[in-house]
This record gives structure tokens, sequence and C-alpha cells, in this order.
């Protein structure tokens, strides 16, 4: 397990280091020069930003010291690291369950902060599937028909992921929204850039056989399902807030899907953002589960120069 010390360490080394990243890209978009740039960023900002993580680092009884230094650190990098960078951009935001307003609040500030207008579409599944209901429905359209079955709720899973990332015709959608939505925002009209994905419902811990089969079809959809998200080579990239006590890291991990595990801090909401950009693919966050870092690997920014 990684300690308070640990993070505050590894965050400051990334947002200085991002940081700097900002200065070059100006610099060079300006015509001006780099060495200047950085040499006055190191002695204004980062010097004084790296004594003040040395001291507050000193000392274990400084931990709110600590969480300042980084924040403060975070805050003043965050505008020019995010702005833009989703920028016309179609993104959609799945629940695996109920809508979780906390995790809700934090990836649509992600957006909004990176230029994205807000979420395109929203949908929260209803979970535990009634697969019997599932292919009652899907036996009234021919079209879809072929669906049926238990042993189809993965294909049928990887269908309706790539509805959802394709829009247009979305036979499936059709036919499930009345059993499967929750609760939906949004049209399934245009195609979308990248998806964030959220697993809000967790599968009971039960000896009743009957609740463990329907925990057992549901997981075979929603794995079809990811794999469908995936299916695209567009962005997607799984979520969960850094206070969750059971993590779905490894399920993604296992499907080959990005992670962030901190979405509701500040840090997290940069590893997001710099993902669905299209930024180096991993398991980001401030938590044992993230094995790729604070964030993802970020090319500096870069501003049209002043009259150009």
């Amino acid at each position: 397990m990684f300690d308070l010390r640990y993070h505050v360490a590894s965050l400051a080394a990334v947002f200085i280091a991002l940081a700097v990243g900002i200065v070059i890209g100006v610099a060079i978009a300006s015509g001006g020069s780099v060495e200047d740039a950085t040499k006055s960023f190191r002695e204004q900002q980062i010097r004084s930003l790296e004594q003040q993580l040395e001291a507050a680092g000193a000392r274990a009884d400084l931990s709110e010291d600590q969480r300042q230094a980084v924040e403060d650190l975070m805050n003043e990098v965050y505008p020019e690291l995010m702005a833009d960078r989703l920028a016309g951009r179609r993104l959609a935001v799945l629940f695996l369950g109920p809508i979780d307003g906390e995790v809700r609040r934090a990836v649509e500030r992600t957006l909004i902060d990176a230029g994205a207008r807000s979420a395109e579409r929203i949908a929260a599944l209803e979970l535990p599937i009634d697969a019997e209901t599932i292919d009652r429905l899907l036996a009234q359209d021919p079209a879809v028909a072929v669906y049926r079955g238990g042993a189809r709720l993965p294909d049928l899973g990887e269908a309706l992921g790539l509805e959802l990332l394709d829009g247009g015709d979305t036979p499936l959608w059709d036919a499930l929204a009345s059993e499967i939505v929750e609760e939906r925002t949004g049209a399934l009209e245009l195609p979308v850039d990248g998806i964030v994905v959220v697993r809000s419902w967790v599968p009971p811990e039960t000896d009743d056989p009957v609740e463990q089969g329907r925990a057992n079809e549901t997981a075979a959809l929603v794995t079809g399902l990811l794999r469908g998200l995936d299916g695209r080579g567009r962005p997607v990239v799984g979520v969960e807030a850094s206070t969750v006590e059971v993590s779905d890291v490894d399920v993604y991990r296992d499907l080959g899907i990005s992670t962030v595990d901190d979405v509701d801090t500040l840090a997290g909401r940069i590893a997001l953002g710099l993902l669905l950009a299209g930024a180096e693919p991993g398991h980001y966050g401030t938590r044992s589960s993230a094995t790729d870092g604070v964030s993802p690997p970020i090319e500096p920014l870069t501003v049209a120069p002043v009259g150009g």
C-alpha cells in the first residue's frame, strides 16, 4: 500500500512536469526561448513548490500541509492543462447500475473543463437483468430475435455496446430500452468519440440459486457490453471514486479498458481528460490499483502566437 507521503511525492512530480510542459508549449508557439521560459518558471514557481513539499514531507504530522501543497499546485496547473483538450468531441457516460451522483458530477465537470459541451448521452442500466423478459422482447422483432437465449448474452451485450458508440439505427436499444434502461438522457443519433463507464451495481453475495443465476446472466451481458464498447478503437475509460470499498479496476483491466481510480479528485479528472483526448492507455490514479502512475504522459500544450 502507498502512504500519504508517497502520494504527495508522486503528484508533485507529475504536476511539476506537466506545468513545465505547458510553459514549453507556450514558448515554442510564441517563438520565444524555451530555455528562458523554463528558467523563469523554475525560479518563480517550481522551486517554491518543491520547498513547500520538502518541508511538509519532513514531518509526518504535517499531512494537512502536504495535501494543501499538492492541491495548490494542481489548482495552478489544472486550467491550462485541461483547456480545449476535448473541444468538439462527442462523449457518452454509461452507468452499469444506478447513476452515482458524485461520479457523474466529477465526469461532467471534467468534460466541461476540457472544452466538451457535456456528455452527449448518459445512460444507466437496470441491473440485474431479467433474461426471460429480454428474450420475450427480442422475440417481438425478427431483426433482433437472433440474440435470444442465455448463450447469446455476451453477443447481445457486445452488439449493444457497438450501437451505443455508433448511434444511428439502434434496433437492440429500441427493443430493450423499456427493460434494461433505468435512466437515459440524450439521443442515440450520432456516434460518440469516447465513453466513460461506471459500474455502480455490485453482484450480491448470496446462496440463492435464482439470484446467483441472475447475477451470472448479468455478468455475461455486461462483459459483452464492455467488449463492444472497446471494439471501435475509441477511448473507453472505466472510472470510480477514490472512496469505493470494492474496486472494479481488475474487471476493466482484464478487458483491456483504461481506468481512473480517483475520478472524484482533481488528479483523477486530469487523468480522465487526458485519456479521453487519446493519451497513453493504462491504469491511473493514487491507489494501489493504479499500476501506470498518477496520470498518463502528456504532450506539451501549444497555443497560437499572438497576432498569428
